[in-house]
């Protein structure tokens, strides 16, 4: 793959063009990347407020009883937003679906362990543990880059 990249000072906003001969998975992966950066922040109500959060400061997001909180270092908050909405949404690269009720950001994992059943234990760097469901350990890996070639 050949990147360029040219600046120009008289440019009003940044433009990326991909030229290929197909596209393929590699090539509408890059694109699903790239326009995260396009994404709105999250919202989350807390004591009547409505708070703007940047996708990278939200550890986790999960479900209970249809309704859907985001956990940060310092606070918790009721989103609006359904748990396959942010999914969709593309909010970060870091976030996945780890259970059915549990999307995790990925950059606060600090480290992994085996749990009974198959199943994951994540510790944030926050030290709160978040269980990886067995259904959702082999696309984790895969996005680790880890597990069977």
């Amino acid at each position: 793959m050949k990147i360029t990249i040219q600046e120009d000072n008289n440019c009003q906003e940044t433009e990326v063009q991909i030229t290929c001969r197909r596209a393929d998975t590699d090539v509408l992966r890059l694109v699903k990347l790239l326009s995260v950066t396009n994404q709105e922040r999250l919202t989350g109500e807390q004591n009547g407020e409505l708070h703007l959060l940047q996708p990278e400061d939200v550890y986790y997001i999960e479900s209970v009883d249809n309704t859907v909180f985001l956990y940060d270092v310092k606070a918790v908050y009721r989103s609006t937003l359904k748990l396959y909405q942010v999914e969709e949404a593309n909010f970060s690269p870091d976030f996945i679906r780890v259970s059915k009720s549990v999307i995790v950001n990925l950059s606060k994992v600090e480290k992994l362990k085996p749990a009974l059943g198959r199943k994951l234990i994540a510790t944030l760097d926050n030290s709160e543990k978040v269980i990886i469901s067995r259904q959702y350990v082999p696309n984790l890996k895969q996005k680790l880059g880890i597990g069977k070639e």
